[in-house]
């Protein structure tokens, strides 16, 4: 059965907007806002963390354009089960802290030993049962 298309107006106003210049230099490829943030908040983690000791000893080059460019390239591009990295670690970390035993969507508040076997609770009684126990005494 071949797939129906169906056509709607999401994908017009979820055009991804790019910049291809900054002032009079060309970028050598486009980039989206979201890689330009990723960048910049990138760049700019590495320069509060760049007065650590060793950090130092690292070329400017590398901190400043090679880490921020390799994590930029990671959580815009990479997948991880389908998902951006980010919302993979928040989903991951809520997976973490959620309970992990549940009575209709909500915590179980404190259960004992699992037992396996017979319920301890009303029984069916059989008449074959009763004359049987009937007729030892």
């Amino acid at each position: 059965m071949d797939k129906v298309r169906i056509r709607t107006y999401r994908q017009v106003w979820r055009q991804e907007h790019l910049i291809y210049q900054i002032e009079r230099i060309r970028l050598p490829f486009p980039v989206s806002l979201r890689q330009a943030g990723v960048f910049a908040a990138t760049a700019l983690v590495m320069g509060v963390v760049s007065h650590l000791p060793g950090m130092v000893r690292i070329s400017p080059a590398i901190r400043y354009l090679l880490v921020p460019g390799l994590v930029t390239w990671f959580l815009t591009r990479q997948r991880l089960d389908g998902k951006p990295p980010l919302r993979w670690l928040t989903s991951w970390l809520e997976y973490l802290v959620s309970p992990r035993r549940l009575n209709r969507f909500r915590p179980m508040a404190g259960f004992g030993r699992l037992r396996f076997g017979p319920s301890p609770g009303p029984r069916r009684l059989r008449l074959r049962n009763l004359l049987h126990h009937s007729q030892k005494g």
